[in-house]
């Protein structure tokens, strides 16, 4: 028996059985969002973690590149093409080493230099000065501890008194022994993460070497990637994109850095001439702090202000936090405008709102990150509302 077959009929049914697996499909993508979520963060976590030294390094070389570039063309280049009778393209290639090797020694020169001062700044201390004592003296204050507590359970162990309280001590040392124990495998994993950190560290510091010396043969290689997977268009407005970009990071980080690195010097003299112990570590607090605008200038104040209270002198603290006023007023009036310029220029509401945001998303991160966001979404928005009303 022959079926009637309908070509409208048979249209119909295809389209219907297309619908429901369609359903059917977006049913199961529905019910297993969240696991594929979670494993697709994971994943991406997993990744970022892996590749976590590449990324750190591309930003090490981009802080050092202006390092590199200005020792490059006044200082290698001049002298290297005087006394050299290689080709230029070879002189090229190696005054690129050359000043890459300069830049390294440069800021290991400043990192072991801080880290001097640091260490001299507590051993020079009288509060430091007798370490070793203050650890005999609670080695010898545990010994008597020990010594009297024992003395104590062999008295009440005469009378029969401990034996009703003996259950609850032996509890409360193995509470004592698990917390022991837990705190010392926090620290042990803690120590492993730390040289973790380093090795990462280390790691990015040769990648980033590499990609200073090598600069001009990996942006050849990134054009021409770009050159063959991206249209000409896309590829246009990338590069306008990345001018902005670098702008704004050029602009606020290099010169915040560099901001930052002389407040925390003018800060640590300061301290010093009012007398307040530790002035090197308190600078570079202050320093450091002195790159998240607003707030920073409020943290670096509080270690000097401390200082200042548990000193001789408490009113040390009252002059301390005068002239860290002071000098704040005389970076954001003198200072930072001539080092940082008029590259960020954002309203000092929107800082405010997006320091608070960031900080509030991503921690003190998102603080350091949050102005150059914001000034980057402000030329975007710039650039936006200029090529509308052009059009």
């Amino acid at each position: 028996m022959k079926l009637p077959w309908d070509k409208q009929y048979l249209k119909i049914s295809f389209h219907v059985i297309f619908t429901l697996l369609v359903i059917f499909g977006m049913a199961l993508i529905i019910q297993n969002i969240i696991p594929i979520s979670v494993s697709l963060g994971l994943l991406i976590s997993k990744l970022f973690s892996l590749l976590s030294p590449f990324f750190i390094g591309v930003v090490i070389a981009y802080l050092l590149d202006p390092l590199v570039e200005l020792y490059q063309k006044n200082l290698v280049e001049p002298l290297y093409f005087k006394y050299s009778n290689k080709k230029p393209i070879s002189k090229k290639e190696d005054t690129r080493t050359i000043s890459t090797l300069l830049t390294y020694i440069t800021v290991i020169s400043v990192i072991l230099l801080v880290g001097l001062l640091f260490s001299s700044s507590i051993g020079n201390n009288k509060s430091f000065k007798n370490v070793n004592n203050l650890v005999d003296s609670i080695r010898a204050y545990t010994q008597s501890f020990n010594n009297m507590v024992y003395n104590i359970q062999q008295k009440l162990d005469s009378i029969g008194f401990l034996q009703e309280i003996e259950e609850a001590i032996q509890e409360f040392s193995g509470k004592l022994g698990s917390l022991v124990q837990s705190i010392t495998g926090k620290l042990i994993d803690g120590i492993t993460k730390a040289g973790n950190q380093v090795v990462n560290f280390a790691m990015s510091m040769v990648i980033a070497f590499y990609l200073l010396k090598d600069k001009a043969g990996f942006i050849s290689l990134t054009n021409r990637l770009f050159n063959i997977i991206l249209p000409e268009r896309i590829l246009k407005s990338a590069e306008h994109l990345w001018r902005d970009v670098d702008h704004v990071l050029s602009g606020y980080i290099r010169g915040q850095l560099t901001d930052s690195f002389i407040m925390g010097i003018l800060i640590g003299i300061s301290v010093a001439i009012i007398g307040i112990d530790f002035p090197i570590i308190i600078g570079i607090i202050a320093g450091i702090a002195n790159i998240i605008p607003y707030f920073g200038p409020i943290i670096g104040m509080i270690p000097a202000a401390l200082m200042g209270l548990i000193s001789d002198n408490p009113m040390k603290a009252l002059y301390a936090v005068i002239t860290l006023l002071i000098l704040q007023q005389i970076d954001g009036a003198i200072i930072a405008p001539k080092i940082v310029g008029e590259s960020v220029d954002v309203h000092p509401v929107a800082i405010v709102v997006a320091l608070a945001v960031g900080g509030s998303l991503f921690g003190i991160l998102g603080m350091l990150l949050a102005v150059p966001t914001a000034a980057f979404l402000k030329l975007l928005l710039v650039r936006y509302m200029d090529s509308k009303s052009n059009a």
